[in-house]
């Protein structure tokens, strides 16, 4: 399965590494960019790719969200519009 996670703090991180460990596709994003991911998406390994928050929303089949609470209205609605979302 392809999981788009918008947000690569301690949370986000964390969840791609649990979700490639059991065999999904991480699309990862960060509010900097996806230049500011490469040294996490290498540590991931190969089945991990950073992306724009839109990008990742996109990507997924299922969409986490792991930003502060007070910065959902960035969230790419229109991206995840009829996706699950955690």
């Amino acid at each position: 399965m392809n999981i788009g996670i918008i947000g690569a703090g301690n949370i986000g991180a964390t969840a791609a590494a649990l979700f490639i460990k059991v065999g999904h596709k991480v699309t990862i994003s960060n509010s900097r960019g996806p230049d500011t991911l490469r040294e996490l998406v290498a540590n991931l390994g190969p089945d991990a790719h950073a992306a724009s928050p839109e990008e990742a929303a996109r990507s997924g089949d299922i969409v986490m969200e792991a930003i502060p609470f007070g910065r959902y209205a960035s969230l790419p609605a229109a991206d995840i519009a009829g996706k699950i979302l955690i």
